[in-house]
């Protein structure tokens, strides 16, 4: 699962975030689910893998996100105050948590719109590179008990090897 997610940023087995959840629900950290269910002006803490980030020019320095977990995706709305002191995790993070309010609009839209505004970021990809097959024991025995025995196959080594020796026929300059 860690390979696959690594190789193509998708996976047909669990979330890595569903990997993660006991040490998130340990810290005490929310979940999109959550997101969707606390009433407009709640606080939450919410650790997710960024898909999108957008800063449109239009926005006057305000910054655009996507995260998802197991549970969905989260739209979460960084002010530049904030963008601007948390900017190496803005820029650089994997798996984000944000920390921050609920904001809904449910008035003037036909479905209700609901988004985070940010007002902490914190870079948790960390947590991700735990997932590995070198760090399985780090993260605990619950993450290895989750990876299939497919995941677990080491590929045979293939020693040193030489490319292959090809003729190749001379070029044809033109004068």
């Amino acid at each position: 699962m860690v390979e696959d997610y690594r190789a193509t940023g998708l996976t047909l087995r669990r979330h890595p975030l569903a990997l993660l959840r006991p040490l998130l629900d340990a810290e005490g950290y929310d979940d999109t689910g959550q997101l969707n269910q606390r009433p407009g002006g709640a606080w939450l803490r919410l650790p997710g893998l960024v898909l999108i980030r957008q800063r449109p020019g239009s926005a006057k320095g305000i910054v655009f996100l996507t995260i998802e977990d197991e549970h969905g995706t989260g739209n979460l709305v960084v002010y530049p105050d904030a963008a601007a002191r948390d900017r190496a995790a803005l820029v650089a993070g994997r798996l984000l948590l944000a920390e921050g309010r609920i904001e809904r609009e449910v008035a003037e839209a036909e479905v209700p719109i609901t988004h985070l505004i940010v007002r902490r970021l914190l870079d948790l990809s960390p947590l991700v590179d735990r997932l590995d097959a070198a760090g399985r024991e780090a993260v605990g025995d619950w993450a290895g008990q989750a990876l299939a025995r497919a995941d677990e196959v080491r590929k045979p080594e293939l020693g040193s090897r030489r490319p292959a020796r090809i003729r190749m026929p001379g070029s044809r300059d033109f004068r």
